[in-house]
């Protein structure tokens, strides 16, 4: 695990207020802690409990008191390491009904499951969720709509698809957009997976690809739009090179100026919200 890159503000300056840490993002494990001032949640948890604690401490980020786990789903690259955070740290799991009803047996004894439903919104940690719906192989996934303290707004969207009408609208008016962009159309074809496997990818309820996530952002930007950051890139059928040139060149079509990254599956990266 390399040290955490950091994007938004003042790399140099100290870490941001309020935020979104990328702990891990891939086929191998996500986790993402979004938080403000020493409280925040927990996206997903694919990691094993003691990996997430390290790369939070290595991001710098040892302070923040977790106060709950949120699910975008049930797939175990999302949730490997919940039950065992969710005992360590006595805190909650939240994700839909239908997330809740598949992981039942894994759940069992943790502290407390809450479900959530898209189009609701509940408050964590001093920060406003709002769960919307995906489109993925899973039971009931969702993407997130977070509003800090500040009013800043943050869009989370990995292991999608399609960006549907319901993802469009809310994550507009993101200041800081975090949208998959798993895998390179070129790549997935000439690469190793099977057929089967491939369709799956391309389908509505399988992954973005660069080209989407590009496409999605032309939709989605805006001035106030300061960080846009491609997750869950594949490490067979992507490269961050290539998500990047994908965003960047949506971003310059447009005229923007806001930062462009590359959450990875083994650097830690962390993201202000915008203010420090």
């Amino acid at each position: 695990m390399t040290f955490p890159r950091r994007i938004g503000n003042d790399p140099a300056a100290t870490l941001p207020r309020e935020g979104i840490a990328l702990l891990a993002s891939g086929s191998h494990g996500n986790a993402a802690l979004v938080y403000s001032g020493s409280a925040g949640m927990l996206i997903d948890c694919g990691l094993s409990a003691k990996q997430v604690r390290l790369r939070i401490a290595a991001a710098g980020l040892s302070h923040v008191r977790i106060e709950a786990i949120v699910l975008t789903h049930e797939h175990a690259d999302h949730v490997a390491g919940v039950r065992v955070l969710a005992r360590h740290l006595g805190v909650p799991v939240l994700a839909t009904g239908g997330t809740l009803r598949t992981l039942r047996d894994d759940l069992t004894d943790v502290p407390e499951t809450d479900a959530i439903r898209a189009g609701h919104a509940v408050r964590l940690a001093g920060l406003t969720l709002l769960p919307f719906r995906s489109s993925h192989d899973a039971a009931e996934p969702v993407g997130f709509r977070i509003e800090f303290p500040s009013a800043r707004v943050l869009g989370y969207l990995s292991d999608s698809g399609v960006v549907a009408a319901e993802c469009t609208e809310a994550l507009a008016g993101c200041h800081v957009l975090a949208i998959e962009s798993n895998h390179d159309v070129g790549m997935l074809e000439c690469g190793p997976y099977p057929p089967f496997l491939k369709r799956r990818i391309r389908s509505a309820v399988g992954h973005l690809s660069n080209d989407d996530a590009a496409a999605a952002l032309v939709g989605l930007a805006h001035d106030g739009l300061s960080t846009v950051v491609g997750l869950h890139l594949s490490e067979t059928n992507n490269t961050p090179l290539a998500a990047l040139a994908a965003l960047t060149a949506a971003r310059d079509r447009l005229g923007l100026r806001f930062a462009v990254a590359a959450a990875l599956q083994h650097a830690p990266l962390v993201c202000a919200a915008g203010a420090l």
